[in-house]
């Protein structure tokens, strides 16, 4: 313990020395968990490094500075809170964020009455929704939105609003704060070089399996043989074969792939108003067109009601995602408790929901401590983690639930995810995320599907249409 003590220390001190500057704090903003940390550390730095005992707890040195400052960030901003009166309201479109705000409410019950929660039970990427948080910031007065909750398939639209959106920095969030963040939510939320929201979710994605169909085809359902099988699209479809002589289909329909391929893009679907079609997105077309025409899938769309009934059919997987495997999976399926779960052929997305806070919020540094403690904390998020089951997005605050062995899912059998989702969440990059995504992978569904019908020929009489849609939607976007 001796040893371990005076590692942590030596550490401490010098992550405490880095990180309280690169949070731009003054001496006098330190509270006195964190300048006592300080001076232990060091004082025990120097006996520390003689004895060469810091390189073997380099690790748990690393996590208990981490913390240490982390008090400090939290410490600060609670000190920068100076009116308690005035109240703030969180929107969102349905109860979710607001069952996830008792774990701020929790930790500071005495600002609890002062952030109010306003579901206003619309769908997240609908219209009707962007209309609803425009109207009540355009209205003003005590209904005013300081926090808004924004759907990953539409959060750029908001986020991207600099008439009403601020940057995070602007109310006394630090990159530091969030460096615990997964890189590609980072990515996302970042406009113009300023990030512009923080996420409390991360959403990797995953393929999901049926451990008894595995057995049959593939002679074991472990994930070292699932993931071989799977590890790429020229092995997929190799399986998917095998699946088809014993009369299983691979997946429930041709658009599973989707978000799998959408993620590889390397050029956004927009760029200076002008509209590209990357090759990610004609490699989904013809991967779609080979799942439907080789009967390697029953031909549903994703949600409709036959998708939803082939967890309980004939079909070896699905794609999903976090959420995916515990509110998606049916609990009288033939999936629930006889599935398990691997990465699949590439790391990709699917969901999550950013927080963006307005610019006339009346309480700021009220609304930064509710995106700290839900988006930064780690001890917070790991609590919201184990009990909600989402998986958050906090690398530190996953790490230590994948260190303590806890994860275990009673959906996958038994299988802990949280490993194969932390890996996966590591290899996401959303560089070419516009705010224009979510009409124009509608498009894309459309196109696909008379691709897949034969209503279209061709991949190039498929990308015709999707230009067409996307000049009918937007007039302004250029297209050739």
């Amino acid at each position: 313990m001796k040893k371990f003590k005076k590692a942590m220390a030596l550490s401490l001190a010098a992550a405490m020395g880095l990180s309280l500057v690169a949070c731009g704090k003054d001496d006098d903003k330190k509270d006195d968990k964190t300048e006592a940390a300080t001076e232990a550390a060091t004082e025990a730095a120097t006996e520390a490094a003689t004895e060469g005992e810091t390189e073997a707890a380099t690790e748990a040195a690393t996590e208990a500075a981490t913390e240490a400052t982390a008090d400090g960030d939290a410490a600060a901003l609670v000190a920068a809170i100076t009116d308690t009166s005035t109240k703030i309201n969180v929107y969102s479109w349905n109860t979710e964020l607001g069952d996830r705000l008792k774990y701020f409410k929790d930790k500071y019950p005495e600002y609890a009455d002062l952030v109010v929660y306003q579901n206003l039970g619309l769908g997240g990427t609908s219209d009707d929704y962007k209309t609803a948080i425009q109207s009540a910031i355009d209205a003003g007065g005590d209904n005013y939105p300081s926090i808004i909750a924004c759907d990953n398939d539409v959060a750029l639209y908001f986020l991207q609003d600099k008439d009403n959106i601020v940057p995070v920095s602007e109310i006394g969030i630090t990159d530091a704060m969030y460096s615990e963040a997964f890189d590609y939510t980072v990515e996302y939320a970042t406009v113009d070089g300023q990030l512009m929201g923080l996420t409390w979710q991360a959403a990797p994605g995953c393929f999901v399996y049926r451990n008894d169909i595995a057995d049959d085809v593939l002679g074991a359902h472990d994930e070292a043989t699932v993931q071989e099988a799977v590890k790429d699209w020229d092995a997929f479809l190799a399986t998917a074969d095998k699946m088809k002589e014993k009369n299983y289909k691979m997946l429930s329909g041709p658009d599973d792939v989707k978000y799998v391929y959408l993620d590889q893009r390397t050029s956004p679907w927009v760029a200076d108003d002008k509209l590209n079609i990357d090759s990610a997105v004609t490699d989904y077309l013809e991967m779609a067109k080979k799942l439907y025409d080789g009967d390697y899938t029953n031909k549903t769309a994703m949600w409709n009601d036959d998708w939803n009934a082939n967890f309980s059919g004939n079909v070896f997987g699905y794609f999903g995602c976090t959420w995916f495997v515990y509110w998606c999976i049916p609990n009288d399926s033939k999936f629930y408790g006889n599935c398990s779960m691997v990465q699949g052929p590439k790391s990709y997305h699917w969901g999550g929901t950013y927080l963006g806070v307005t610019k006339d919020c009346p309480n700021k540094p009220l609304a930064a401590l509710v995106l700290y403690t839900l988006c930064c904390d780690k001890d917070a998020m790991a609590k919201l983690s184990e009990e909600t089951l989402d998986f958050v997005n906090n690398k530190a605050a996953m790490k230590s639930l994948i260190d303590a062995g806890k994860g275990a899912s009673e959906v996958l059998g038994g299988q802990n995810p949280l490993s194969i989702w932390y890996e996966a969440a590591q290899g996401i990059s959303l560089k070419n995320a516009t705010e224009y995504d979510s009409t124009i992978n509608g498009f894309l569904d459309t196109a696909s599907q008379a691709y897949n019908s034969g209503e279209v020929k061709s991949v190039d009489d498929a990308v015709a249409n999707i230009k067409s849609d996307v000049q009918n939607a937007y007039s302004f976007i250029t297209v050739e």
